[in-house]
């Protein structure tokens, strides 16, 4: 069976983590360490700001903020001379992304971009790192684990180190994944940075293999959504065992009668084992369902004409 650009990609993760983690950290990084820091990206790399927020939260300093590109544009940032702003775009090429690190250098903040090799990008930056060779499909998998990977250097805890190495050693550990059909009503739950790694799952399913797919914070579901969920939903939930509030979730579930399928993991890089194995779901539904992931719907005309159309 031949084996598509984004199934490679997946198998390539543990060596580009383990590379960047072993590298000689910038010299830089320590001095930064003790400012506010602002991380921004769009889509993928959003994702990615928001669990590298709630890492820096926990092993550096609370004064850390994960900002969408588009809103680091359009709507005034608190950001001061001599504050941090982490910039995240794969490609170098997103507008807002690429603006955003020139509003953040007019305000006088270091900028630190990461990007992938081979990027054009540099302008508005005072520090460039680079992640990986740049992804060669559209649904993005090694960039933001090795941009990741960058993160967790910075942050220089040991037990996030391990975590992830750990990760990288199990990374087809896992459930048998549960089968699907083009109809089905995909909900995929996360709590703090599960939340993120949920929305970045549902994002490969909707844009690799079509899938409609909702994503939602474990108490977001609760608040509302959790009326939506019927005989139709695959509820999936990427879960921790120290979280007694997903008891809450299994029970509701129980009792409107809706499975739900649980992915259970602890531990500093229990969430990185979650997102590989929501990777490779998605790889598993596409061959299931006789999508190629590389494809993007790019033999339906329609959908390649306003892609060539579109700008980001």
């Amino acid at each position: 069976m031949t084996t598509s650009r984004y199934e490679k990609n997946i198998a390539l993760q543990p060596r580009l983590i383990g590379e960047i983690l072993s590298c000689p950290r910038p010299v830089w990084m320590d001095e930064l360490k003790g400012r506010r820091v602002f991380f921004v990206g769009v889509g993928t790399s959003h994702h990615l700001a928001e669990i590298a927020t709630l890492l820096w939260r926990r092993h550096v300093s609370s004064r850390a903020s994960a900002v969408h590109s588009f809103e680091f544009v359009k709507v005034p940032q608190a950001v001061e001379t001599g504050d941090v702003v982490v910039v995240l775009s794969h490609r170098g090429t997103k507008s807002y992304t690429v603006q955003s690190a020139a509003i953040a250098a007019k305000a006088g903040a270091v900028t630190v971009g990461i990007t992938g090799k081979g990027s054009p990008w540099s302008a508005g930056l005072t520090h460039r790192l680079e992640s990986c060779e740049l992804e060669d499909t559209g649904a993005f998998t090694k960039s933001m684990t090795s941009t990741l990977a960058w993160i967790v250097r910075w942050i220089d805890a040991p037990t996030l180190k391990q975590g992830l190495l750990d990760a990288c050693a199990a990374l087809e550990s896992g459930p048998a994944f549960p089968p699907i059909t083009a109809e089905a009503d995909v909900i995929l739950l996360g709590d703090l940075e599960r939340q993120w790694l949920a929305r970045e799952v549902s994002l490969k399913l909707q844009e690799a293999a079509y899938l409609k797919a909702r994503p939602f914070g474990l108490e977001e579901f609760l608040h509302g959504p959790r009326l939506s969920a019927d005989a139709k939903s695959l509820v999936i939930a990427f879960s921790t065992p120290c979280e007694p509030r997903w008891t809450a979730v299994r029970e509701y579930l129980k009792d409107i009668e809706v499975p739900l399928f649980e992915v259970s993991a602890e531990g500093e890089g229990g969430w990185l084992r979650q997102l590989f194995w929501g990777q490779r779901l998605t790889a598993a539904w596409c061959r299931e369902l006789g999508i190629d992931p590389d494809a993007l719907r790019t033999g339906d005309p329609r959908y390649k004409r306003a892609r060539e159309a579109l700008s980001l």
